[in-house]
């Protein structure tokens, strides 16, 4: 992977454990994050502007409203032209399985893992970093 990859945090508020998501992303050269927002329409704005190649979205709050924003902000991202990669980090009382249509896990494009798993974080990073250094056609954009 020679090229940097641009990283959106979405769904952190400001505090230890978004310190802890940025020093792990940070941790590589090969990627840099470029914006940060705790509310999933703001996060949306910023990718409209700046189209990140990954996002790394967190459940920002427990509620089914707050899960709907959540599914259609990963929709959104997905819908790009370049589609951006997803790493879902979800709670760990969280349900498995799918937010909705379209946002199933795909090899390279769609990763879940649970919250505070810097390893599972790092190893989504680099495949979905790699399929999009490779120029490989994303299979599953919207």
């Amino acid at each position: 992977m020679a090229s940097m990859m641009t990283v959106l945090i979405a769904g952190l508020p400001e505090g230890a454990e978004l310190e802890s998501v940025r020093a792990r992303v940070h941790s590589s050269p090969h990627f840099r994050i470029v914006a940060h927002a705790y509310e999933p329409r703001i996060a949306l704005a910023q990718a409209r502007v700046l189209q990140p190649d990954i996002a790394v979205i967190t459940r920002h709050l427990p509620h089914p409203e707050a899960d709907l924003a959540r599914y259609r902000l990963v929709r959104d991202l997905r819908a790009m032209d370049p589609p951006t990669g997803i790493v879902l980090r979800r709670d760990a009382g969280e349900p498995d399985g799918p937010l909705g249509p379209g946002a199933e896990p795909l090899d390279g494009a769609i990763h879940e893992i649970r919250r505070g798993e810097a390893d599972a974080l790092w190893d989504a990073l680099v495949t979905i970093g790699r399929r999009r250094a490779s120029c490989d056609t994303d299979p599953t954009g919207l």
